[in-house]
């Protein structure tokens, strides 16, 4: 009976070790900008999101592409020659056709919106956000949106609070067996 006592504390302790926590049961969560698209569609411009909130945008378009800024006005300007940016007057910043920059209205947000905090293991569609382009003499718009996503860890998350269960059961074998010596 006296060397049983440790087997079965030594037991009881691997199975409250290998009950999954509180937190496996909620995933993984982040934020996530997403760019759905340009519209009206814009032959030969592309526009992805990048490093999670940085929009990248790449023209080979033959007429140049202005991209406005968050007041208003000419931020961008993408050409042949590569891409300029209005600074008191247009400045090549690079002689490529990509550019990536913050997106406005992609940013995560530094305090948590309330619908997260009241519902952090649900998702949430936090906002849609627009940035304006003018390629000869239309209007479109880079279109996008943050959202809040929580991710199921699945299998790996489930059997990962498990892992040391096997080597709990050898340590309680060592343990019994010393006990009876």
């Amino acid at each position: 009976m006296r060397g049983l006592r440790p087997l079965v504390l030594v037991f009881l302790l691997a199975a409250l070790l290998g009950l999954p926590g509180s937190a496996a049961a909620h995933g993984t969560s982040a934020y996530v900008a997403t760019v759905r698209g340009i519209a009206p569609s814009l032959p030969g411009v592309q526009a992805r999101i990048q490093r999670g909130f940085q929009i990248v945008l790449t023209s080979s378009s033959r007429v140049p592409v202005v991209v406005d800024g968050p007041d208003g006005r000419p931020y961008l300007r993408f050409t042949r020659a590569g891409v300029a940016a209005n600074i008191g007057g247009w400045t090549l910043l690079t002689p490529k056709r990509t550019f990536a920059w913050p997106a406005p209205g992609a940013v995560r947000p530094r305090i948590a919106p309330l619908a997260v905090r009241r519902e952090p293991g649900k998702p949430h569609h936090l906002r849609d956000w627009r940035i304006r382009l003018h390629a000869g003499g239309r209007t479109y718009a880079v279109v996008g949106s943050l959202d809040y996503r929580v991710a199921d860890g699945g299998l790996a998350e489930l059997l990962f609070p498990l892992a040391p269960t096997p080597l709990l059961l050898l340590f309680a074998v060592g343990i019994a067996r010393r006990a009876r010596r």
